[in-house]
């Protein structure tokens, strides 16, 4: 059974400016719990990755992180292998999200070929023809790395990642889309020259979700607030999560938030930027030392345990109380509610937005959507006062 909905983005509009923003999801946020309750951590942990449709493997990590943490007994995978899994989605992911669902965004053809490509290679070389997992296999995982960075440079950057990551300013940038030679160089083009601060907000960026924030900032209004998985705030505020948040200190996202600030262009910026790093971190050419973990645990006592996963689409945290080897509450905090909030980057953002016609507007608010990436289908309504 996947847990599926939809996201009604509405905006109220008076002559041709968007007065109010409001966002409604049809998602039944309660309905992981209500199914896993009462569960044995085993069967909870197998359990979980069958209810998404998106990111099941960051579900599962994330199942299997919280459970572990509140001491019950589940069949762990190895670190390493899921974190390479989680990364493995978020990569699979962003081809998508850059090939398919951007262009559509912006009515232009959808990129398939390369897309499958990928999902081809990714496939073909997680598991052995006799079916044996070979995520820890760092030669088949360096090797798959070269091949997603080829398929890379060929139809998102128009060279190597890691000479698209040289460029380091915006006069670079847009010489890269003028040179026009992939989709996204074209797409990319049309924003910066057109909407350079569509859905531009004031919302803060989510702070690193370091292990003594997650303890003492989200573990008590999870404890204390039946309704934040629904509407998450870091410290009582909304922020926005994913690439751009984890991507913030990249130095053409920086020149690009510089100019233009937590807007449609940096986000997706962010997304080709973490692509980049992506595929030269899985073939072994990635130049940063440190990287933040993908995936945290920690116990909380007494039965309770709370894991934090880094997706594509940004924090996912789960929390679990076991007891007696059952489960007897659970919460699930996505990356969409925190990006979709009612006070959030995309509501903020598109507050006071002005077009010249509706199907303008519809336009630049479904481009505005899919830059926050939801993890469930969404449209837009239009109404005017």
């Amino acid at each position: 059974m996947a847990i599926e909905g939809e996201l009604i983005v509405r905006l109220d509009c008076r002559g041709r400016c968007v007065r109010q923003v409001t966002v409604r999801s049809t998602r039944p946020m309660d309905a992981a719990r209500r199914v896993l309750i009462g569960k044995t951590a085993q069967d909870a942990a197998a359990t979980v990755p069958m209810l998404f449709s998106i990111c099941g493997g960051a579900q599962g990590a994330a199942a299997t992180g919280a459970l572990a943490a509140a001491g019950a007994t589940v069949q762990e995978a190895d670190f390493p292998s899921r974190d390479r899994e989680v990364m493995l989605e978020s990569l699979q992911d962003a081809f998508w999200h850059l090939l398919i669902d951007w262009p559509n965004a912006m009515g232009s053809a959808p990129c398939a070929t390369p897309v499958a490509a990928a999902r081809y290679e990714i496939a073909s070389s997680t598991r052995a023809p006799d079916g044996t997992p070979r995520l820890n296999d760092a030669t088949a995982m360096r090797e798959l790395g070269i091949r997603l960075s080829t398929i890379a440079a060929q139809a998102i950057f128009g060279m190597p990642p890691a000479a698209w990551l040289e460029l380091a300013d915006g006069d670079a940038l847009h010489a890269w889309c003028a040179r026009r030679q992939t989709v996204p160089a074209v797409l990319l083009g049309h924003i910066l020259a057109d909407e350079p601060t569509l859905c531009r907000s004031a919302i803060p960026l989510m702070p690193a979700p370091q292990p003594d924030a997650l303890l003492h900032v989200i573990v008590p209004a999870l404890r204390g607030d039946p309704a934040f998985p629904s509407a998450p705030t870091w410290a009582g505020a909304p922020v926005e999560t994913g690439a751009l948040a984890r991507m913030r200190k990249e130095p053409l996202v920086l020149a690009l938030h510089g100019k233009f600030g937590n807007a449609v262009g940096t986000r997706i910026v962010a997304r080709l930027v973490e692509l980049a790093l992506l595929t030269m971190e899985l073939s072994g050419t990635d130049p940063r030392t440190e990287m933040p973990p993908r995936i945290q645990s920690m116990p909380l006592g007494d039965g309770e345990g709370l894991a934090a996963v880094e997706t594509a689409r940004g924090l996912l945290l789960h929390r679990a109380h076991v007891r007696d080897e059952c489960v007897v509450d659970y919460q699930i905090v996505a990356p969409t509610e925190w990006n979709f909030h009612s006070g959030g980057a995309l509501v903020r953002g598109l507050e006071n937005l002005e077009a010249n016609d509706e199907l303008h507007l519809l336009r630049s608010a479904r481009l505005a959507v899919h830059a926050l990436d939801p993890c469930v289908a969404f449209r837009v309504e239009v109404g005017h006062a």
